[in-house]
């Protein structure tokens, strides 16, 4: 057996249609795959892990973002069993446990059962997967948003947390997916998928092992191989080094807590909805494109009717690629979100009239009214060592339709 990038995948890789002697046993447990992830994903858990464990289970996020952020988290840790299942049994998950497969293979069978007009294509996937890896050595994984589980998790997200009502769009890769396989069956899962081309990849030592035991002396293309998998991972490096200039300049928007940095996050996150829907404040928004094209979808912040609560780190437990790293209570005291100024021409302190409601509502004892000789005024002044940018001054500022005390990333 012989793996080139160049062409097609051997006919036995892929997801195989719902027939043949494992008819029912590999449907029933597709389909139990399937409601469980469902269940985990729907609102309501008391506990954070249910959103984290359906798109932390992909060993495709997992390599990609523990380069990326030279860090192994507890979600990189959940992906490992699933990534050794691969390397010892190929394509294991896409055959038997995939749930978002599931969905796409159902749609495609609707139109055309038992056909797929994807095996005379390319093995794109493979390309994507290198692609990614050669942008995470530079702290910039390009395509994990990519991912079938994430995709999986932001549908049912925007379907299940009221905060989503805004970005509809966050969910529509789910809907373009079915609509493909409805179109091209077998196409995303045999050819596009990069969760897919992952345990390819990782079974490729399996496999040139077992050719080496027989005997061949070039098991899986030797030289081509490695030649066309170094292109591709300089591809993406080269991508990452321009994108990361990009997601670096200005405008900046206010992240949650924990949010690794400007340069980073947007090819970290992998547009999952996690954070937003276990956020009690719903105050976390995905980016709709006003921060640029690398940025569309990441989480912002927005202080509209509330602020994020000092002793909520929800969002960073959440988070399965390392976008936001986990915090603490303790931590997330130092994690700024960003730091607020005031603008004395709005301020009802500046209007020499009396007002003490930002200094009494803040959870950090940040800000304090000190007296200006300058203007011969009252005036409000923020402990930058104090403060992380919560906005519960923002939000408790009396002044309308604009804040005199407004939170801008520091």
């Amino acid at each position: 057996m012989q793996v080139h990038l160049k062409h097609n995948l051997p006919a036995s890789v892929g997801p195989e249609p719902l027939s043949g002697g494992n008819h029912w046993r590999r449907w029933l447990s597709r389909c139990a795959v399937l409601a469980a992830a469902l269940v985990l994903l729907l609102p309501g858990w008391p506990c954070d892990w249910a959103s984290l464990a359906v798109p932390s289970l992909s060993p495709y996020v997992a390599v990609a973002t523990a380069i990326a952020a030279r860090l192994a988290t507890r979600a990189t840790l959940l992906a490992l069993p699933l990534a050794c299942l691969a390397i010892l049994w190929p394509r294991c998950f896409c055959r038997w446990l995939c749930p978002t497969g599931l969905v796409i293979e159902l749609a495609g069978r609707l139109r055309s059962p038992g056909t797929s007009r994807g095996k005379r294509l390319p093995n794109v996937g493979v390309w994507l997967v290198l692609f990614t890896l050669g942008g995470a050595c530079l702290g910039y994984p390009l395509l994990v948003w990519l991912d079938p589980l994430a995709i999986l998790a932001a549908g049912v997200n925007t379907l299940g947390g009221e905060v989503w009502r805004d970005a509809w769009l966050a969910g529509a890769a789910l809907p373009l997916l079915l609509l493909a396989g409805w179109l091209w069956p077998g196409l995303w899962c045999g050819r596009i998928c990069p969760l897919g081309a992952t345990q390819d990849l990782l079974a490729v030592p399996a496999r040139a092992a077992r050719c080496a035991r027989r005997g061949k002396s070039r098991p899986l293309g030797g030289w081509p191989i490695l030649r066309r998998s170094v292109l591709g991972m300089g591809l993406g490096g080269l991508a990452a080094a321009g994108l990361v200039r990009v997601a670096a300049a200005p405008p900046r928007p206010l992240r949650p807590p924990g949010a690794a940095g400007e340069d980073a996050l947007s090819g970290l996150c992998v547009r999952c909805g996690n954070c937003a829907r276990v956020c009690p404040s719903r105050i976390i928004h995905p980016d709709l494109g006003r921060l640029g094209a690398e940025s569309f979808l990441t989480p912002s912040i927005r202080f509209d009717d509330s602020y994020c609560l000092e002793t909520c780190v929800r969002c960073t437990r959440v988070c399965p690629s390392g976008a936001l790293r986990p915090l603490s209570p303790q931590q997330k005291r130092s994690a700024a979100i960003g730091l607020p100024r005031v603008d004395m021409s709005l301020c009802l302190l500046g209007e020499d009239r009396e007002c003490a409601i930002c200094r009494t509502h803040c959870p950090y004892n940040a800000i304090r009214t000190v007296f200006s000789e300058a203007d011969y005024l009252c005036v409000p002044r923020v402990d930058p060592r104090r403060c992380n940018g919560c906005g519960a001054c923002q939000v408790m500022c009396p002044t309308r339709p604009a804040k005199a005390i407004v939170v801008y990333p520091s």
